[in-house]
């Protein structure tokens, strides 16, 4: 049994405190051994493996599913008690030796228990079988697929815990992406901020260039205001000179009419 646990455990490539189910079918072992450091087991098939005993049954307080179908148990339950498998919810004993309500009583010890099969084990012919496995196990469900009414296991209620887990998922899942999408308005909103913030520097730029253009189109009025000053300025002067020059020969002339 112990190579065939390192071998899957190799095939996988895991470590074994990894590992969550194994397949151990028709390895031939009087017990069950080499399990100690696989604590998040989920799952284990121990089918048709000649198992004598219980004796020595690992502590796997994650398992979910055990399966020792068709061994050689006919009692020596209260191993599994003191394995500590509160969450063990599927439990098949079929093909075993169990023949009486007793060897069962310690299964009550099994808070979750919710589905036992027995078939094919001398206790199925006990007059009072159903009714005493029931009353033994209060919170089991199905026993050998049916219910206590007699009503058949459904498909979709076999692998319960597969699929409260997948919810689990599913609603993880949500919130993130829930989270996700916020985070990402957020960030759409920033951006418009960051938009708008642009824009506005953009709009202060475009005024204050243009309110520099107007700035410089009034200098360059007033020098041509200046420059017009001054042209107008050197035209007087002119004409003023000019005027001067005409009275100084109207006098001179004036002059040489008084000599003659």
């Amino acid at each position: 049994m112990e190579t065939a646990i390192a071998n899957q455990t190799r095939a996988q490539g895991k470590e074994p405190e990894e590992v969550t189910e194994l397949v151990l079918d028709t390895c031939k072992a009087s017990k069950v051994s080499g399990l100690e450091r696989f604590t998040n087991l989920k799952t284990l098939t121990l089918n048709g493996c000649g198992l004598t005993t219980l004796e020595g049954f690992p502590q796997l307080p994650n398992l979910v599913r055990l399966e020792l179908s068709d061994n050689n148990l006919s009692d020596g339950l209260d191993e599994l008690q003191d394995a500590c498998l509160v969450n063990l919810k599927s439990l098949s004993l079929a093909g075993n030796k169990f023949s009486s309500l007793e060897s069962l009583e310690p299964l009550g010890s099994l808070p979750n228990l919710r589905d036992l099969d027995l078939f094919n084990c001398a206790v199925t012919q006990d007059a009072n079988y159903r009714n005493g496995v029931f009353e033994l196990l209060p919170a089991l469900k199905y026993l050998d697929g049916f219910d206590m009414d007699d009503n058949e296991k459904e498909e979709d209620d076999e692998d319960e815990d597969g699929d409260l887990d997948d919810e689990d998922d599913d609603a993880e899942s949500d919130l993130l992406g829930s989270e996700g999408l916020g985070e990402e308005s957020d960030g759409l909103l920033d951006g418009d901020d960051d938009d708008d913030g642009v824009s506005d520097s953009f709009d202060e730029g475009d005024e204050g260039e243009e309110g520099d253009g107007e700035e410089s189109d009034l200098g360059e009025e007033s020098e041509l205001g200046e420059e017009g000053e001054e042209g107008d300025l050197g035209e007087e002067s002119d004409l003023g000179e000019e005027d001067d020059a005409g009275a100084e020969e109207a006098a001179d002339g004036g002059g040489k009419r008084q000599k003659r």
